[in-house]
């Protein structure tokens, strides 16, 4: 049985059994960047709610497939106050000027621009349906939810893809 300061626990001879020093240091600043992340995201939320809801108030439509495209302009808009916002404060210590951080951002943005855009058609068409909410309630609604959805999954994408530091599929990505 190895003891702290008693061998090799840690797998340096005569070292110290390590305390979890490094996976608490990792959860911290996982914590810390999942909250940097999301203060980003409640800014790209207003931005997107902002832009669909005033596009939803100047050019009042009764088309789903309108209301699809005003989406797709609200979150272009938050997409591009993502990157700012990520590669400037949430992801700094890790993003680079490159062209290859740019292209995953993009490819990212597209990804969650898609997975929104989809969620969010299924969402009012569903809500259209089934319920008889206002169409601007159940936009809201079907907004919020394609929002938390694709907003999840970009920050995995971004955690350990676009901004990561560890370079995948055999330095490809």
């Amino acid at each position: 049985m190895n003891r702290a300061g008693s061998g090799d626990a840690a797998g340096e001879p005569g070292g110290e059994m390590k305390s979890g020093g490094g996976s608490l240091r990792r959860v911290k600043n996982f914590g810390l960047r999942f909250s940097k992340f999301s203060v980003v995201g409640v800014v790209n939320a207003v931005v997107d709610f902002a832009v669909l809801n005033l596009l939803l108030w100047l050019y009042m439509t009764d088309s789903n497939m309108e209301v699809v495209l005003y989406n797709l302009i609200a979150l272009v808009a938050a997409n591009l106050n993502s990157y700012v916002g990520n590669a400037f404060w949430t992801f700094r210590e890790r993003a680079e000027p490159s062209g290859r951080q740019r292209t995953l951002f993009a490819l990212q943005a597209l990804l969650n621009i898609g997975v929104s855009s989809g969620l969010f058609w299924l969402c009012i068409n569903l809500l259209s349906w089934y319920t008889t909410l206002p169409p601007f309630v159940g936009e809201n609604i079907a907004k919020t939810i394609s929002v938390v959805a694709a907003s999840t999954m970009s920050f995995f994408i971004m955690r350990y893809l676009v901004f990561s530091r560890t370079k995948r599929f055999g330095g490809r990505l």
